[in-house]
């Protein structure tokens, strides 16, 4: 029996402690929460403070800089891109020179792309006009603004109209220079979007002046307004920015920006050269034919 009793009291003590503990441990972790709640408010009041000195400080900076921007003379520098004007008044002077008989010369010169003649044929009935339209329009007669190897025409607001519903392979062509690829700031865009394509070129130690040609591999598909060109493609062949055809016949801008975009230079847009929409019509390239209807990540690009 005692020593029932004794078992007793000590379940009773072991009861006490625990509860005794308990409210210990309640006890401290809210003087705990206190003080730290304390200190957090005191240290969100020292911020506020700093912050509100420091919009302080720089309104009465700006208001200072603005002072003194007014006694002074502003010179403002902007960056034309004339490419589209310069299309524009090329196509309208074709159109005043021809009439309607640019229709038919520019229907020629498809069927030249999807027979591949680089040249003009000894059956042309007119090969002077034929020479004189293709100037413009057909990559072998320019190979100053078109430089490829490719019998594509290039698209222009009157060409996709002419060729509304003909089935083509498109690519995006773009030249530049390696001057126009230096640039004097830190590099800011997506690092997929690299000088990978120009790399091999770059190595062959051209000219200032010189011009390195980027032709994108697009699809194979149908001329028409809501027809999607892909603008852009990364590292790894990734198809980036696709835009309507219509758009892009129509804005030189977001060609060029989108040709920065691609070389990893966003900020020299109005600094790299032209792009051109150019299409293989009623047949595919050779890279197309290749591929066929799988897509091959590796040969997106034709150089």
């Amino acid at each position: 029996m005692p020593r029932h009793r004794r078992s007793e009291r000590k379940r009773s003590d072991k009861r006490l402690r625990e509860n005794y503990i308990r409210q210990l441990a309640v006890q401290f972790l809210r003087a705990f929460h206190e003080v730290a709640m304390a200190r957090l408010r005191y240290l969100r009041r020292i911020h506020e403070k700093i912050e509100r000195e420091r919009r302080k400080a720089i309104r009465e900076r700006a208001k200072l800089l603005l002072e003194s921007l007014k006694q002074r003379q502003l010179t403002v520098y902007m960056v034309f891109s004339y490419d589209s004007l310069k299309s524009a008044n090329i196509d309208k002077n074709l159109i005043e020179q021809y009439g309607v008989e640019l229709d038919d010369l520019i229907l020629s010169l498809a069927e030249y792309s999807t027979n591949a003649f680089s040249g003009v044929p000894p059956t042309e009935q007119r090969p002077d006009k034929i020479k004189a339209v293709g100037r413009y329009y057909y990559a072998p007669f320019n190979p100053e603004e078109i430089h490829t190897t490719a019998c594509a025409i290039r698209l222009t607001p009157k060409t996709a109209r002419v060729l509304h519903g003909l089935e083509a392979d498109f690519y995006v062509i773009a030249i530049n220079t390696p001057e126009g690829l230096i640039s004097m700031v830190v590099e800011r865009s997506n690092p997929v979007y690299h000088l990978v394509e120009y790399l091999r070129k770059i190595t062959r130690r051209k000219g200032r002046r010189e011009r390195h040609t980027r032709k994108k591999k697009g699809h194979y598909g149908v001329i028409r307004p809501d027809e999607p060109i892909h603008m852009v493609y990364t590292n790894w062949f990734e198809e980036r920015y696709s835009i309507p055809l219509k758009h892009a016949l129509v804005c030189k801008y977001c060609l060029k920006k989108y040709n920065a975009h691609s070389v990893g230079l966003p900020e020299r847009a109005m600094r790299l050269g032209d792009v051109n929409i150019i299409a293989i019509i009623g047949r595919k390239g050779k890279l197309t034919k290749k591929i066929g209807a799988k897509r091959d990540l590796l040969a997106t690009f034709e150089r």
